[in-house]
């Protein structure tokens, strides 16, 4: 039996895979927090090694990483920590207090969530 074929398979526009990494980290920020806190964790410890050592020179001089940084920050990962000191990112309460105070709350409410249908 074949594979699937891929030709065949239409890919998703990158902003709709985006779209739904954010709704994800929205979501379930807490799961998204010790997946984190996990991953971290385990890249500190390939870094440790020989190998991870030479990956992570090569990272860190690719310009690949910058953009990666730039995805990181936009869909807000950079609330996410390795050793967390709350369960809940204050991230996640900083933007609420924001939209609370804004002058026109309910027009702004309206528009995220008719993006998201």
């Amino acid at each position: 039996m074949k594979g699937p074929d891929k030709a065949a398979a239409p890919e998703k526009p990158l902003s709709e895979l985006l779209l739904a990494l954010s709704d994800v980290l929205l979501r379930h920020p807490i799961a998204v927090q010790a997946a984190f806190a996990a991953l971290a964790a385990e890249g500190r410890r390939f870094a440790a090694t020989p190998e991870g050592a030479r990956c992570k020179e090569d990272l860190a001089a690719s310009e690949l990483f910058d953009r990666v940084r730039l995805v990181w920050r936009s869909l807000g990962m950079h609330a996410f920590v390795e050793q967390p000191t709350e369960i809940l990112p204050s991230f996640f309460l900083d933007g609420a207090l924001r939209a609370a105070v804004q002058g026109k709350l309910e027009p702004l409410l309206s528009s995220i969530f008719d993006e998201r249908d």
